[in-house]
């Protein structure tokens, strides 16, 4: 146990660093599970949707197929719900996965180094761009319902923002 206590970080000053070294093994090992299954991904995005055959037609200047709504949400029922397709494709997963594991990286280093004002400041952005990832997942893209699974990476962005924000002071000198 004196082994595994000699690796945790300092918490001399508070429990920011605690937090910032789960968070970021946490990330790591879901960023390491995106690469062998599509599950748990899907667990937290968990749209179908189908084409959005209401964008206009193909231009000289535009394409339908290069459009960010080229799908929408499909209806849990009536014929949408039976040509629906998750958009949890293997690829989505896996760049997930490698911005969940930079993010926990980042945060790594940071519950060693929080007086650094540059690795304070790149954590907290970590959070606040899974807080707007995840919102605007939500919010515009209709890709995650707020439920079970997707708690706790709402809870991570948006706690961990406002804790480091209200921290600052008391760690960066």
């Amino acid at each position: 146990m004196d082994k595994f206590k000699a690796f945790l970080p300092s918490g001399e000053k508070g429990y920011l660093p605690y937090y910032l070294f789960v968070v970021s093994v946490v990330a790591m090992g879901n960023a390491f599970q995106t690469y062998i299954t599509l599950h748990y991904t899907r667990r937290i995005y968990n749209g179908r949707f189908v084409p959005n055959h209401s964008l206009p037609p193909a231009t000289e200047r535009y394409n339908p197929e290069d459009s960010t709504g080229i799908v929408k949400p499909a209806s849990s029922t009536g014929k949408d719900s039976e040509k629906a397709k998750d958009q949890v494709s293997p690829l989505a997963s896996r760049l997930f996965g490698a911005y969940t594991f930079m993010a926990g990286l980042i945060r790594f280093y940071a519950c060693y180094q929080l007086e650094n004002p540059a690795m304070y400041q790149l954590a907290i952005w970590t959070h606040v761009v899974a807080a707007v990832h995840f919102t605007s997942e939500m919010l515009a893209f209709k890709t995650i319902r707020f439920s079970g699974p997707q708690i706790f990476p709402f809870m991570a962005a948006y706690g961990g923002t406002i804790w480091m924000l209200l921290q600052y002071k008391h760690y960066v000198h």
